[in-house]
């Protein structure tokens, strides 16, 4: 258990230093994400209601 808790910590130091380091670049990978995220949540919506009687 110890050993997981040291990969959490170290992974969150390494991703709050690329935050720092390069906020230009995190910014546009978490807009990145963000917009996936929205594009998959409209293909499920748009599935659902063409399945969906009514």
């Amino acid at each position: 258990m110890n050993v997981q808790k040291a990969v959490g910590v170290l992974v969150a130091i390494l991703v709050v230093f690329w935050i720092i380091s390069s906020p230009g670049t995190a910014a546009g990978t978490v807009n990145g994400i963000l917009d996936s995220l929205a594009s998959a949540g409209s293909s499920l919506i748009t599935f659902l209601r063409g399945i969906a009687p009514g």
